[in-house]
């Protein structure tokens, strides 16, 4: 009888698993070394982009508009345009800073600090879709530095 019970649980879990929407990638930024990834699928374009101040940003562009990023930004910067007297930040369990707002036409950006490293995204839709990109922030592991 246990056995029929934890069954369709497990099943549950299995089909509700946010990280098999997401795709594995790799890839190497400055001082930070190599970082495995798991991004949403779908996206239309992956580009990675040297900018002032050796910033290396790789970003994940979507047919909707929304983009994934993670970047390396050694002046300890935003990348997004952050309104500190507006946005407090929150503090993750692993010691990452956090800024996320519902933004116009209801839809969300985010940008997590981790060290000299960015990860976030902008114009992701309420409901699976923030979660899904949520997930893809709270993934990224340094393979080595």
């Amino acid at each position: 009888m246990m056995k029929q019970a934890v069954l369709p649980v497990v099943f549950c879990l299995l089909a509700c698993n946010p990280y098999k929407a997401l795709r594995s990638d790799r890839v190497s930024l400055p001082a930070a070394g190599e970082l495995s990834l798991r991004v949403p699928k779908g996206f239309r374009e992956a580009r990675t982009d040297n900018e002032a101040g050796g910033r290396v940003v790789r970003s994940y562009h979507y047919n909707d508009g929304t983009v994934f990023y993670v970047a390396y930004v050694p002046d300890r910067g935003d990348l997004q345009p952050i309104d500190h007297a507006v946005h407090v930040p929150g503090f993750s369990s692993v010691g990452d800073t956090l800024f996320k707002e519902l933004g116009a036409f209801e839809r969300y950006w985010r940008e997590d600090r981790k060290g000299l490293l960015r990860a976030g995204y902008v114009n992701v839709s309420k409901g699976k879709p923030e979660v899904l990109f949520d997930s893809a922030v709270n993934y990224i592991r340094r393979v080595n530095h």
